[in-house]
């Protein structure tokens, strides 16, 4: 019985923990705020976090700071209305820090935690101007990462501030996932015969740390 008992307690302490599931809320409060609630996370690795909306706002959630053995970009579509989800199983132990592309400006910042903080020199800043690079990069294409190609839907246009928002499909030469997101427009480029609702074909110029201008546009 005692050699039962013994075996049983060894079999139970090499068992692994049970993963948790947690959710983290992008809010978008009445006076205007935008924030991830809770702002910062601890859990341990295997554990799953879900990103939800929690109201009909334009949302999504990306990592720009991550450990160095993480080797995919981390980063949802974007999220147009309440409840829309993005769940990620966080293997790497260390510190992630994300944001609101939309609204990172605004303060809409966050952080995880993973096991144990990260020690100086164990993790890394990951942009997706730079995801973009290593991709095209990685198939001797130097066009491709200067001038990446998207296809979308125009949401709203602005001739004044030559800018448009745009729900584009996914572009492989950037990594990106379908999202929605607001570009400038090159001065070079004719804004009078577009409007809210067309189907466009963009090309992109690089700008910036992490940003993209439209420098050529089209209706599909």
């Amino acid at each position: 019985m005692k050699k039962l008992l013994l075996t049983t307690a060894l079999v139970l302490a090499a068992a692994p923990a049970f993963a948790k599931d947690y959710t983290i809320k992008e809010v978008t409060s009445d006076d205007g705020k935008y924030y991830f609630s809770p702002k910062t996370l601890t859990i341990q690795p295997g554990d799953t976090v879900t990103f939800e909306n929690a109201q009909d706002d334009s949302h999504d959630v990306m990592f720009n700071v991550v450990p160095k053995a993480v080797d995919e970009m981390i980063m949802s579509p974007t999220m147009e209305k309440k409840g829309e989800k993005f769940t990620y199983t966080f293997n790497v132990p260390g510190t992630y820090k994300f944001h609101c592309h939309p609204h990172e400006a605004l303060g809409m910042t966050g952080t995880l935690i993973v096991g144990a903080p990260s020690k100086s020199g164990e993790t890394k800043k990951v942009s997706h101007h730079d995801m973009g690079v290593k991709t095209a990069g990685d198939h001797h294409d130097a066009a491709v990462t200067a001038m990446p190609q998207g296809t979308g839907k125009i949401i709203s246009l602005d001739a004044d501030k030559h800018s448009m928002k745009v729900t584009h499909d996914p572009i492989k030469s950037l990594s990106w996932p379908k999202m929605t997101m607001t570009f400038s427009v090159d001065s070079s480029v004719d804004l009078s015969g577009y409007q809210a609702g067309d189907a466009i074909g963009f090309t992109l110029k690089p700008i910036g740390k992490d940003d993209y201008t439209v420098t050529s546009l089209k209706k599909q």
